[in-house]
């Protein structure tokens, strides 16, 4: 009995550091300055990739001269014999890395952000049209979201310029037990994948060349060191810790009520 109380005290620090709060769980929160000047990155637009689909429109003010140029007019002449689909009002780039355009023919546009796609197409037709416009949205805009994020696999999105905190919301944010520190990006450039290590709790993320997400890029959110060592736990270690939660528990009890 004499034992007993010389557990009180470690108990209570074992209660204390229990309820600790966690480290580096709040994002952006290093190196915070409120008068420094905020910066951020340059966004550079999505490459486009074979496989992409993308929905293009020329505008004018000839709508009858415009007609040729649009896929839209196309499907509706083919419809007549040969029963086109919506399906053909969207480009798909091929394994060329190429479209074909109405009228212009075939395109490389693999490598293109869809800003310099846009400006090319309006260049080209300059030579058949005045101040023709050309409006691109891209169809197939998808992340995929590995690990401690509250959604896992892929989600499309619509906006093309998306920032890492954008598209952790859109993953539905990261668990308690993600690591913050450790987020891998992972990303194909030029047919290799490359993985980089973000620091989301640095408030100097938005000065990051990757602080934009591309299409296809995967984002995988590492559980933290807490979380791998309960996941790495024996059988054995387990039910020390629990006998002996449950007997410090007892002894909190005891004492007590023989108080």
């Amino acid at each position: 009995m004499k034992l007993i109380p010389r557990f009180i005290p470690f108990l209570a620090l074992l209660l204390v550091f229990s309820c600790m709060p966690k480290k580096d769980m709040i994002y952006m929160d290093k190196d915070l300055n409120y008068n420094a000047e905020i910066t951020q990155a340059k966004f550079l637009g999505n490459k486009l990739l074979v496989g992409d689909v993308l929905d293009i429109k020329v505008t004018g003010y000839d709508e009858i001269a415009i007609k040729p140029f649009n896929l839209g007019t196309i499907s509706q002449i083919n419809s007549n014999g040969s029963g086109s689909s919506g399906a053909d009002l969207a480009y798909t780039i091929d394994k060329e890395g190429e479209i074909n355009f109405p009228t212009l023919g075939k395109i490389k546009v693999e490598g293109m952000t869809l800003d310099e796609l846009k400006a090319d197409l309006e260049s080209r037709l300059k030579k058949y049209l005045v101040e023709p416009i050309v409006i691109i949205k891209q169809n197939n805009l998808k992340l995929t979201f590995l690990g401690e994020f509250g959604a896992r696999g892929q989600v499309s999105y619509s906006n093309e310029k998306m920032n890492i905190l954008q598209a952790v919301a859109i993953g539905g944010g990261t668990k308690e037990d993600a690591d913050l520190r450790n987020i891998r990006l992972i990303r194909n450039v030029n047919g290799v994948d490359q993985t980089i290590t973000l620091d989301l709790t640095d408030y100097n993320i938005s000065n990051s060349p990757y602080y934009y997400v591309q299409n296809n890029d995967i984002l995988y959110a590492l559980p933290n060191r807490d979380a791998q060592i309960l996941a790495n736990k024996t059988p054995i270690l387990t039910k020390i810790l629990t006998y002996s939660g449950l007997v410090g528990l007892g002894l909190v009890i005891f004492n007590f009520f023989r108080n």
